[in-house]
């Protein structure tokens, strides 16, 4: 994808987001990977005021020309380093996923789209500064460990990757529902899907993601 595709594309998945209240006040960040590096959003931006001029376009060094790229910039960057198949990335302040978070080491997924998106589990990375080096490294290590779209971050947010910002997107609003879902029965039993159906869906998910 050329800068200026990229460009385009975040600017309309961000006023998407802003619209369905994904997006809130000037909280969280997207990115998509682009010919040269990325193009993320700029720091406290206004999703539904930005221009295609306000994004910043980045190389995955973290070399910028101008432009005031988001304060977690290095956990966008990390993440494209170390999942070379990601192709956007999506942060917010989701809160069913930071309240899940805060009371879970992992949530469990009990639908056809959070484990076709996201993965056998939704991980929770502890607690560490926001925009800070080392929550980028520890995010990022627990996606590529954990066979995971998305992470929740404690404290803090979410974030959701995909091989475009369509599935970045969708993983976000995956995530943040199964948050709720595991909120809504946190005292009671819920039934999950049989193990046999969770493998059927996710060889489905990875199968789809191949073509």
């Amino acid at each position: 994808m050329d800068e200026a595709t990229a460009r385009r594309e975040v600017l309309r998945f961000v006023r998407r987001g802003a619209r369905e209240g994904v997006l809130r006040g000037t909280f969280g960040n997207v990115s998509v990977r682009c010919e040269g590096g990325i193009v993320i959003t700029p720091t406290a931006a206004d999703y539904l005021g930005l221009h295609v001029a306000d994004l910043v376009a980045v190389g995955l060094d973290g070399s910028c020309s101008g432009g005031r790229p988001s304060s977690e910039l290095a956990l966008h960057l990390e993440v494209y380093r170390r999942l070379p198949d990601v192709g956007a990335v999506w942060h917010d302040h989701a809160p069913h996923a930071v309240a899940a978070a805060l009371v879970a080491s992992e949530v469990p997924l009990f639908t056809g789209e959070g484990l076709g998106l996201i993965g056998p589990h939704l991980p929770v990375a502890p607690y560490r500064p926001a925009g800070s080096e080392l929550l980028a490294r520890e995010a990022a290590e627990i996606l590529v460990r954990g066979g995971c779209s998305a992470v929740l971050l404690r404290n803090h947010g979410l974030c959701a990757t995909g091989r475009n910002l369509m599935e970045a997107y969708s993983c976000a609003i995956a995530a943040d529902e199964a948050a709720l879902h595991y909120l809504l029965t946190l005292d009671r039993t819920p039934a999950g899907l049989p193990p046999e159906e969770a493998r059927r869906i996710r060889a489905a998910a990875a199968e789809y993601r191949m073509h």
